[in-house]
């Protein structure tokens, strides 16, 4: 069982003891990703991400914080999402207070330099040309622009060229203090936790001062009529493709049945989808099901890469899986294996500190109550066959269905794409 601190400036510390564990990762995590940037904001709190490490009063340049982590033999990063940023280093036990006072540092007297800002433009650009040049990434980005739109949750979160090289050393300074409040702030550690490093936590993040004004967010409405299909046209010597649909958000119960449902269609080897598209058949080396939740909403998607000519017939063998689980009962046996495969799979996840740090972080930040595997795992293994069917009958929809394409391939197949989908 972990612990939790709420201090009076509206910061919530967390503790996670873990018996025998040799590492101890310390993660702040603020509830502010990139739908919660306006239109000229866009691509900033990834900036702002990258700025975090370049330089503070103690430790002036990145080269010092680098190096003073690099010789505690440290893993350390930080990530962006639509719904929240998170700051994390994982150390060996024995060196737990100074990557506390690390994170600490950077987090509340980060400089932000106009020097520093000038540089790391030109990174994020070349990260953004990257990316660009990474089917297997962008085409997640054109997915979910095709679900959402111009919408702060369709846009990419890195953010545009133009946007990039906009901003000015005021725009950090007015998004954190608009953005970064304490009330939405969690402070989590896990690893050899106990009374005295939590009071260390406390001391060390006092200075946040005190934020109750939590950052909102647009609202998500979804009035899909037809399905959509996006191409774009690229030199490749394979077509990328990501579809599916928009589903409920991370506040129902149908999300243990979306999990489900994407990991018997395409969560691992013996799956439908790679039985089917590999095994079988042998057109494409990776497929995979997934399915995601926001606050507000979600969605579930297939993302596969086939030979530019093979693009039809997988489609239409995708198309074929998604009606079967539409028409027939998922068997025992498959079920079976689904939620020990989620069981498995979580357990394992939970033998990293900082795998449970983000977790129970996550969790806290989304849906505002503490994390208990064991409660997890039961309303997994309380699915039945006949929620599948009816969850996939009710969303599985070809008026539903959103298809995002990177590869050599023609603007013409959209209509054969479509007449496809239709027999869903």
């Amino acid at each position: 069982m972990y612990k939790k601190r709420k201090l009076d400036n509206g910061l919530t510390i967390i503790g996670i003891p873990l018996k025998d564990s040799k590492t101890t990762t310390v993660l702040t995590l603020v509830g502010a990703g990139s739908r919660y940037e306006s239109d000229t904001e866009r691509g900033l709190s990834h900036f702002l991400e990258h700025m975090m490490f370049k330089g503070t009063k103690k430790r002036p340049n990145a080269k010092i914080i680098a190096q003073e982590l690099d010789g505690l033999g440290a893993s350390y990063n930080a990530f962006t999402s639509y719904e929240y940023t998170g700051y994390w280093v994982k150390v060996r036990n024995q060196k737990k207070y100074i990557a506390l006072d690390v994170i600490a540092d950077i987090f509340q007297h980060s400089l932000l330099q106009e020097s520093d800002i000038l540089v790391e433009r030109g990174a994020i650009t070349e990260e953004l040309n990257m990316y660009l040049d990474m089917p297997t990434r962008q085409i997640h980005s054109d997915f979910q622009e095709l679900l959402y739109g111009d919408t702060p949750l369709g846009r990419p979160i890195i953010g545009t060229r133009d946007s990039i090289h906009s901003f000015q050393r005021q725009d950090f300074v007015d998004y954190m203090s608009q953005k970064y409040v304490t009330a939405n702030t969690y402070v989590i550690i896990a690893g050899e936790v106990d009374t005295a490093i939590l009071d260390k936590v406390e001391a060390s993040f006092q200075q946040s001062g005190s934020q109750y004004d939590v950052p909102q967010k647009e609202a998500i409405q979804i009035q899909q009529q037809e399905c959509n299909i996006s191409i774009r046209h690229k030199k490749t010597d394979q077509t990328h493709l990501m579809m599916g649909f928009h589903t409920p958000s991370i506040h129902t119960s149908d999300r243990y049945i979306a999990g489900l449902a994407s990991t018997i269609l395409g969560g691992y080897m013996s799956s439908r989808l790679f039985t089917e598209i590999r095994e079988k058949r042998g057109l494409s080396y990776y497929i995979r099901a997934d399915s995601h939740q926001f606050d507000d909403t979600g969605f579930f998607a297939i993302n596969t890469g086939v030979q530019n000519n093979k693009v039809l017939e997988t489609i239409t063998r995708i198309v074929k899986e998604l009606r079967e689980m539409k028409s027939y009962q998922v068997s025992d046996k498959e079920l079976s294996i689904a939620k020990e495969h989620i069981q498995g799979q979580s357990v394992m996840d939970f033998e990293s500190s900082d795998e449970i740090a983000a977790i129970v972080g996550m969790n806290e930040l989304l849906l505002k109550k503490p994390f208990d595997l064991e409660e997890e795992m039961s309303h997994f293994m309380a699915v039945t066959k006949d929620q599948i069917m009816e969850w996939m009958i009710t969303y599985a929809q070809s008026s539903s269905m959103n298809i995002a394409l990177i590869g050599d391939i023609s603007p013409t197949e959209n209509q054969s794409i479509k007449q496809i989908v239709s027999a869903l």
